[in-house]
């Protein structure tokens, strides 16, 4: 009897552990720090009994009732052939393709939850010329809107002032235009988001807000892998400037980019490159920025 007990005291603790494991890894997986295929713990998943309905077979006999076992654990994915050729992604799991094996210091992770074995910072992971030749950020741009656009458009001198010569009011999520009254979902337009229905009508009122998902007016946007002229063009800004938020005014300096694009290119590219050093991201085992900062909008 008390080796039953035993035993069974034994597979709870075992079960427990691995499930431990198993939320561990879903948190790596949502730092990107491992792929989604490492989710997959053995012995974590169960079979269930499922009962198996009656069913008339095409000749009219029936097929005997009974039960089955089920895998209830992850289901296998099936891989569809693309229709068009897709752009390189970054991602192997976006790409269907299996994970980089799970390091030493990724095992314990998993084992104890704690990340701070696979992050560097820029000191640990980039070469001594990386990072003599790299700009650094505090994660902030102290600029505003670039004069040429600025000019042209005839926006304010500063943020408070646009804000203010527009109309003022207070802001918040239901009011984001600071008209006093909600924001009715009814009049934005079919097929357009909210967030940039809102940002089209806040050109001269809150500029970082327009340019961050919109383009100079009669300026085409473009998609697509950055030039190189405009990586130099973003690293004499973030140069004399500064970057990390307030994209949208960033962006400005750049034509044909918005603010998200500019964001992402500079968590994508610019900081895992070293061309730009930033103390509130670090880099993992598989050379991904991951943002370890202050949690707030960043736009």
């Amino acid at each position: 009897m008390a080796t039953a007990q035993a035993s069974e005291h034994e597979n709870d603790y075992e079960r427990q552990r691995m499930e431990t494991i198993r939320q561990n890894r879903e948190m790596l997986v949502s730092l990107n720090l491992i792929g989604q295929d490492a989710i997959d713990v053995p012995g974590a998943a169960v079979k269930r009994k499922i009962v198996v309905k009656d069913k008339r077979k095409a000749d009219g006999s029936e097929s005997a009732a009974g039960s089955a076992d089920e895998w209830d654990g992850p289901k296998p994915r099936v891989r569809r052939a693309a229709s068009a050729a897709q752009p390189a992604r970054r991602s192997k799991r976006l790409r269907g393709e299996s994970a980089e094996p799970i390091t030493k210091a990724e095992e314990q992770v998993v084992e104890t939850g704690d990340v701070s074995g696979v992050l560097a910072d820029a000191a640990a992971h980039f070469s001594a010329p990386v990072l003599d030749a790299a700009i650094r950020v505090d994660g902030h741009y102290t600029g505003w809107v670039e004069p040429g656009v600025q000019q042209r458009l005839h926006i304010e001198d500063n943020a408070t002032a646009a804000w203010e010569s527009q109309g003022g009011g207070k802001f918040s999520f239901k009011d984001p235009l600071g008209t006093g009254k909600r924001l009715s979902k009814r009049a934005v337009p079919s097929g357009q988001s909210v967030a940039k229905f809102v940002a089209s009508k806040l050109l001269k009122k809150n500029p970082n807000a327009y340019f961050y998902r919109h383009t100079e007016p009669g300026v085409e946007q473009w998609t697509g892998d950055w030039t190189e002229d405009e990586r130099q063009v973003f690293l004499a800004v973030a140069r004399q400037f500064g970057c990390g938020d307030k994209w949208g005014l960033f962006s400005t300096h750049i034509p044909h980019r918005v603010g998200y694009q500019c964001s992402n290119y500079y968590r994508q590219y610019v900081i895992p490159a070293g061309w730009i050093i930033d103390d509130n991201y670090r880099i993992d085992s598989a050379g991904h920025a991951i943002y370890v900062g202050k949690h707030k909008s960043r736009g």
